[in-house]
């Protein structure tokens, strides 16, 4: 992601095992680790709209190049939100979220490309970076259940 005001782009998109077989046939079956991953979603502006938060798995789904993993759309309760992404392979991924206030289903900006409603990728300070990577976003995910908390900026 080049600048924040790309996130609006972002914004829309939304261990192999063989086993012994009788009679001597192996076949591969492939069991994939998997878990629960809880988003709660703190500092709304107010408890109008929407939380989007959308899941990314990659480089190019960070960029707006691809079709984030997974998203979800939660209304706003007490200036919160909270999503549940089930059977989540295990990895490593990136949080986008923003504050849809006014329910249009965009990250809206000023005249200058800056978002006029509040958002955060996972593990950075968008006061004091501006053009996040991927690399610099992602955490990992291992566990059966995970809870990640996040702060609307």
């Amino acid at each position: 992601m080049t600048k924040i005001h790309s996130a609006a782009a972002l914004a829309v998109l939304c261990s192999a095992a063989i086993q012994a077989q009788p009679a001597a046939v192996q076949t591969t079956a492939k069991t994939t680790a998997q878990g629960t991953l809880i988003i709660q979603v703190n500092a709304a502006a107010n408890n109008d709209g929407y939380i989007d938060i959308s899941l990314l798995s990659n480089e190019q789904q960070f960029s707006g190049d691809a079709t984030p993993a997974l998203n979800c759309r939660q209304p706003v309760v007490a200036q919160q939100a909270s999503c549940t992404f089930d059977g989540l392979k295990h990895g490593h991924y990136a949080l986008f979220v923003y504050h849809d206030e006014n329910d249009n289903h965009a990250l809206d900006e000023n005249f200058l490309g800056a978002p006029t409603e509040k958002l955060a990728i996972s593990a950075i300070d968008l006061a004091s970076n501006s053009s996040p990577t991927f690399d610099q976003s992602k955490f990992g995910f291992q566990a059966q259940v995970g809870q990640v908390f996040i702060n609307l900026q």
